[in-house]
């Protein structure tokens, strides 16, 4: 993912958990960020975005994707082999 550029920033200090590090690094190593700068700022980006949704709103996002359609698919499935 390129950086993200043209707007002034402001520079913070902040201590990451050491598993949290690593993830980090790896997806950098893996060219999806440029910088832990970037994916930081993209993540924050994404809380004040996502702050004020109702969680029931989340969910049933998630239910309405590829990824919660395949789930529900697969339970309905189980349930079913089960009766």
């Amino acid at each position: 993912m390129p950086a993200i550029r043209g707007k002034p920033k402001e520079q913070i200090s902040y201590k990451c958990p050491h598993d949290l590090f690593q993830k980090i690094n790896t997806l950098i190593d893996q060219g999806k960020y440029a910088s832990r700068n970037d994916l930081i700022t993209e993540a924050l980006h994404l809380f004040f975005e996502n702050q004020n949704r109702v969680p029931h709103d989340a969910i049933k996002d998630w239910l309405m994707s590829d990824e919660g359609e395949k789930w529900m698919k697969d339970l309905i499935r189980a349930v079913l082999k089960e009766i």
